[in-house]
C-alpha cells in the first residue's frame, strides 16, 4: 500500500451528513430511512488542523471532497477547511456535491483557480429529482451561477436514467450558456429499481420494472443483509485468481471518512456495520489504530500492510478480501 511519505492525494468525506435521499446511495435504502450503522458526525477545521501538519500538505498534490455517506455542503465549516487547505498546501481542489442547500453567495466563496465544483445535475427540473430526491433543481442552477458568476469552475455531472436521457443534449447546451467549464457524463450503473418514500412506501420505478408488483422494501433489505458469507465465498461470480490493480496505490491516495478514520479508498471506508457493503465485515478484524483524532497519520496507515497481505490469499474463502476484488482486480 502507499507508503506516508508518498501519498499525494486525500480523498476527505467532511460529513455523513446529507440533506438528499437518492434511491441508491448508501446512508439510506432507495430512498427509504434506513439507518444501517453509521453515526451522523462531521471533521471540522480543528479536526482537520490536528490531522494534517502543514508540512505534511506540503507532499499533497489532489484534494477530493466526496463522502460515501454525505455531502460537502452539510458540513458546518466546509469553506474554512477547504480555505485551510487552500492557504498551506498547493493541491487541486475537487468537490462533488448535489448542489441545493446554502446561498448562491456562499458558493461564490469557492471561486478559485484551483478548486473545480462538480454539481450533480441529472436532467432538468421535471426530472432531476427522480433520483436526486429532496433537492431544487432551480436552486441548484443558482447555487451554480453564484459560483461560476464569479469566476469559479463549475462542472455539470449528469447521470443518465432512462427518464432523463432524451434530455440530454439539451443540458449540455444549457450548461454551456451558463458557463460550466465542462460537462461530464457519469454512468455509475446504479440507474434501476424501486424507489421508496422515507417511510418504506413504493412510489416508482427507475429504469424498467422488476415485476408487475413491487417488493416490500424489508424484503430487499433482507437481501441485502444475508447475500454475503465470507465462510463460504459469494453467491456473484468473481475471479478470485486476478491480480488487483488498486486505486489506492496508483493515487497514492488515502481516504479520511468523516468519523476521522482511515482508509486505503473510499469502498474500503465504508463503516463495517453498513449493509450495503457486509463484504467490508471481512476486513474488520485488520483495522486497527486507524482514527486519525486519537493517532497520527503515519500510524493509521500501519494496518494497510495488513490488508495488503490478504491479496496473497487463494479465495474469499481463505480470506481474500472480496471489496478489493470487486473494486480493484485488473481487467484481463
Amino acid at each position: 500500500m502507499v507508503k506516508f511519505n508518498d501519498i499525494r492525494s486525500l480523498h476527505i468525506e467532511l460529513t455523513t451528513r446529507c440533506n438528499a435521499s437518492c434511491p441508491m446511495c448508501m446512508r439510506n435504502y432507495r430512498g427509504y430511512a434506513h439507518n444501517s450503522g453509521y453515526p451522523l458526525t462531521e471533521l471540522f477545521l480543528a479536526d482537520i488542523q490536528k490531522i494534517f501538519s502543514i508540512d505534511f500538505l506540503k507532499q499533497i498534490n489532489n484534494i477530493r471532497f466526496n463522502g460515501n455517506l454525505g455531502d460537502f455542503s452539510n458540513a458546518k465549516d466546509a469553506l474554512e477547511i477547504v480555505d485551510f487547505f487552500i492557504r498551506y498546501s498547493n493541491a487541486n481542489i475537487i468537490i462533488e456535491t448535489n448542489g441545493s442547500v446554502r446561498e448562491p453567495q456562499w458558493w461564490a466563496q469557492l471561486a478559485h483557480e484551483r478548486i473545480t465544483v462538480f454539481f450533480g445535475i441529472d436532467g432538468l427540473d421535471d426530472t432531476h429529482s427522480l433520483y436526486r430526491k429532496n433537492t431544487d433543481w432551480n436552486k441548484i442552477i443558482d447555487n451554480a451561477k453564484g459560483l461560476i458568476n464569479n469566476n469559479g469552475n463549475a462542472v455539470w455531472k449528469f447521470i443518465p436514467f432512462k427518464h432523463n436521457q432524451h434530455q440530454l443534449d439539451v443540458c449540455k447546451e444549457l450548461a454551456d450558456k451558463i458557463g460550466f467549464k465542462e460537462f461530464v457524463i457519469y454512468d455509475q450503473g446504479r440507474n434501476q429499481g424501486p424507489v421508496y418514500s422515507r417511510t418504506g412506501k413504493f412510489e416508482y420505478w427507475l429504469g424498467d420494472p422488476w415485476s408487475d408488483t413491487p417488493p416490500l422494501v424489508e424484503s430487499l433489505l433482507h437481501s441485502h443483509y444475508t447475500w454475503f458469507d465470507s465462510s463460504n465465498g459469494t453467491n456473484l461470480k468473481i475471479d478470485e485468481s486476478t491480480e488487483l490493480n488498486c486505486i489506492s496505490i496508483n493515487n497514492k491516495e488515502i481516504y479520511l471518512a468523516a468519523d476521522g478514520s482511515v482508509y486505503p479508498c473510499c469502498f474500503t471506508g465504508f463503516f463495517p456495520k453498513n449493509m450495503h457493503h457486509p463484504g467490508n465485515s471481512q476486513i474488520e478484524p485488520y483495522i486497527k489504530n486507524n482514527n486519525a483524532l486519537n493517532y497520527s497519520l503515519e500510524e493509521c496507515i500501519q494496518w494497510f500492510l495488513d490488508l495488503k497481505k490478504l491479496w496473497d490469499l487463494p479465495d474469499i474463502k481463505s480470506g481474500k478480501p472480496y471489496i478489493c476484488l470487486n473494486t480493484c482486480r485488473s481487467q484481463q
